[in-house]
């Protein structure tokens, strides 16, 4: 808990809130750096309104590519989602097939998740779910765009990334909060990334 607080405290930033959310946010399978590379991507064409239907579309390409070269993937013994993701993988479903699974499992937990740090939500929202009247649509806020304004802006791919790698490896996130701003931290299996504060 304490470097959670020391990471929010010494950087209070908007790009600071997206790396604790990627760092310490909950997070039971690898869902959570699926949805945040998918946000990145989306957050580049300018689109504000997202339907899961389009959410899913890189949202299910993540995990598939990770699920490829990575075999623990969460901490309950099965899952239905993360099996189709598999079947697509080898062949047995269709892209269209993993879409529907996707729209209906993919985001059961995820999305409610995502923005809580600690058992508490974070003061800043990346996106707010949109379920009412029958809709199932995210819709992105001004303050993921803001992360375009951060003079690093693609290292944000990068860390999420090397997390998703790290599914498994609890020494990782400790290793990463505590860098100082300015250090890199090569993984040999991944990118390197630099932990600036913009």
């Amino acid at each position: 808990m304490a470097d959670i607080i020391t990471f929010q405290e010494e950087y209070p930033s908007i790009d600071s809130y997206w790396r604790s959310v990627i760092l310490f946010g909950r997070n039971v399978a690898s869902y959570k750096f699926a949805l945040a590379k998918s946000l990145l991507e989306i957050v580049e064409t300018g689109k504000t309104i997202i339907t899961l239907e389009d959410l899913a579309v890189p949202f299910s390409k993540n995990l598939c590519e990770h699920i490829a070269n990575s075999p623990k993937q969460a901490t309950c013994k099965s899952s239905k989602f993360l099996d189709a993701c598999k079947q697509y993988n080898s062949g047995i479903i269709e892209h269209d097939q993993l879409i529907n699974i996707t729209v209906q499992l993919g985001f059961n937990n995820v999305l409610d998740a995502f923005h809580t740090v600690n058992f508490k939500k974070v003061p800043v929202k990346f996106f707010e779910k949109d379920f009412s009247y029958g809709r199932k649509r995210i819709i992105l806020t001004d303050s993921i765009f803001k992360l375009q304004e951060v003079a690093f802006f693609d290292n944000f791919m990068y860390e999420a990334e090397a997390c998703f790698l790290q599914v498994g490896n609890p020494h990782f996130c400790k290793i990463f909060s505590s860098l100082q701003v300015g250090e890199t931290y090569v993984n040999h299996s991944s990118n390197p990334f630099l932990l600036v504060n913009a």
